[in-house]
């Protein structure tokens, strides 16, 4: 046998073999296709489908739809009086501390001033009681006074 014999006997074989291969599966397509087959469903397309289900009946719908429109309103005003209440307690402790301040200043002001009025009274309290003689002694402290002079009038 020549060479161009033996690849046209080679090809006929290769193109027998593909034609083989296609027909097989054409026929296996054909069964699967026409078989009965039953449809697997996952748990999320039974939550999915029943999900739509009771969303699509009307008085649950409406309640989810009011619990969803008091939720956008509800959280929001809430964290804002969250908000306004701690801003009053804040004030509330910035103003204590303020009047704290103030009262510890009059306090320091009161003590500097009684510390001041303590030593004016002290003072006036030494010239009342320092007397030059004594009481007892008073007629002979006022015969010195006149002094030598005076006494021989």
């Amino acid at each position: 046998m020549n060479y161009e014999e033996r690849q046209n006997q080679e090809d006929a074989q290769v193109e027998a073999a593909l034609n083989n291969f296609r027909l097989s599966i054409h026929r296996w397509s054909e069964q699967e296709y026409v078989r009965p087959r039953a449809i697997e469903r996952t748990r999320w397309s039974r939550f999915g489908n029943s999900f739509w289900r009771t969303i699509a009946n009307p008085a649950l719908g409406g309640t989810l739809a009011a619990a969803l429109a008091i939720a956008s309103v509800g959280v929001p005003a809430g964290l804002y009086h969250e908000r306004a209440v701690a801003a009053q307690r804040q004030a509330a402790l910035d103003l204590q501390r303020k009047q704290a301040a103030e009262l510890a200043l009059k306090a320091q002001a009161a003590a500097a001033a009684d510390s001041v009025d303590d030593a004016a009274f002290l003072d006036d309290i030494d010239r009342d009681i320092a007397q030059a003689t004594p009481d007892a002694m008073q007629p002979l402290a006022s015969l010195m006074n006149e002094g030598p002079g005076k006494s021989s009038q």
